[in-house]
């Protein structure tokens, strides 16, 4: 009986020794092709310009292209939903933001998709200031003129879209000073502030990483920033809490995203690499003047800061009294 036993193994571990050593047995590199970035606003604004830096860095780090995809509309729904809908296998990521992945789960009406379960949070990487913004013509040149303006005739404001952090700040602003103001959206930060520049509009609650070239030019005038201190680069600027507005201070961030689905080691091998990349000293340099502040935050954190995020700019949005279809 035991040497019949014996017998039998011998073909079963034959067997398991010639799998090991097939070809392809072994889990392959990650990546072995070019990976799809997908932003949801149009070039230039301020994710785009995140998406390109970092994705020329990881490229460079990892021997592959990162091709970055912008898939702009609908607030962000449209690149969003291309980038849940992707195969789950690290070909496709999403570098999106508090809109496109907190905001919008309680701005639309029917969502085609769950944004808690089928999205899986990868790091966060930076946030950007808000800053009330003019043209360098207007006729305003402090927040309270700004106001005063607003309160004797309408006024115009543009958006980076319909239920981004621009949006909802400006209209926050509105509620609480008892302004006229119409709301002015456009599809992405870029061509918002552009037309602010051109004096098209009257005011727009811009992030400082959109804005931040055209205040250093002369071109725009901050009436107001977010954050607990003012801007260096700007010390003549008061801060919302200054000027007794506390409640209107809020930043914007910006994460990566893959679907839900996308094997763990990746998602881990990702995040790894997004750590080390934000920590380079040029990186820093190119980001901090662009606007932003690093601000990351790995795998786990990532995802329970996406949950609370979900949760609070919803209460935003509702307070707002702000939805679409």
């Amino acid at each position: 009986m035991k040497r019949r036993r014996v017998v039998t193994l011998i073909p079963v571990l034959a067997a398991c020794v010639g799998m090991a050593m097939a070809p392809g047995a072994q889990a392959q590199p990650y990546p072995t092709k070019p990976v799809r970035m997908i932003v949801p606003f149009p070039p230039g604004g301020t994710t785009d310009v995140v998406a390109r830096l970092v994705g020329q860095k990881i490229g460079e780090k990892w021997g592959q292209t990162i091709v970055v995809d912008n898939v702009a509309g609908a607030s962000g729904m449209i690149g969003t939903q291309a980038g849940v809908r992707g195969t789950p296998d690290g070909y496709v990521m999403t570098l999106g933001n508090n809109q496109t992945h907190a905001t919008n789960a309680s701005l639309f009406a029917k969502l085609p998709f769950d944004m808690l379960k089928d999205v899986q949070p990868v790091a966060v990487l930076v946030r950007t200031r808000h800053v009330i913004v003019v043209p360098a013509g207007s006729p305003y040149r402090t927040f309270e003129e700004l106001i005063a303006a607003g309160k004797a005739k309408p006024l115009n404001y543009a958006s980076s879209s319909q239920g981004s952090a621009s949006h909802l700040v400006s209209d926050a602003m509105r509620v609480r000073t008892g302004i006229q103001a119409t709301h002015v959206p456009y599809k992405g930060a870029a061509p918002a502030v552009a037309d602010v520049v051109a004096g098209h509009v009257d005011f727009m609650t811009a992030s400082y990483g959109s804005a931040v070239a055209f205040l250093k030019s002369g071109r725009l005038r901050g009436l107001a920033i977010s954050g607990e201190k003012r801007e260096s680069a700007f010390p003549d600027m008061p801060t919302f809490a200054e000027l007794g507005h506390e409640a209107l201070s809020a930043d914007t961030w910006i994460a990566l995203f893959a679907p839900a689905g996308t094997p763990r080691p990746i998602v881990q091998q990702w995040s790894d690499a997004l750590a080390a990349i934000v920590a380079m000293p040029d990186v820093v340099e190119k980001l901090t003047a662009a606007g932003f502040d690093v601000w990351f935050k790995p795998l786990p954190e990532a995802e329970a800061f996406h949950v609370s995020e979900v949760a609070r700019w919803g209460k935003m949005v509702r307070d707002a009294g702000i939805t679409m279809q």
